[in-house]
């Protein structure tokens, strides 16, 4: 997330000045809403769909990446579905 400094002062009619400060937030991490997997709980062995249903708060693109116990989940055509035989 990127950060912008806001400063500035507030004055009154008698010439008295206030500083302030804060932040304007340009950029919010993406949020994921839920993780999926299907067929579960199964058998050794089975193969098993992972949906990772994610959004991102400016409306951008989202890239999806997908581990297993340190091991790479295999992906498909749509970006946010993953395979694994586990």
């Amino acid at each position: 997330m990127a950060t912008l400094q806001v400063t500035g002062t507030v004055k009154d009619a008698q010439g008295l000045t206030t500083p302030f400060t804060g932040t304007i937030n340009t950029q919010s991490a993406p949020v994921v809403s839920s993780v999926v997997v299907t067929p579960d709980p199964a058998p050794v062995g089975t193969k098993r769909t992972i949906t990772i249903n994610a959004a991102d708060a400016e409306g951008g693109p989202l890239t999806y990446t997908c581990f297993v116990e340190g091991q790479a989940a295999t992906p498909t055509a749509q970006p946010n579905v993953f395979t694994f035989v586990a």
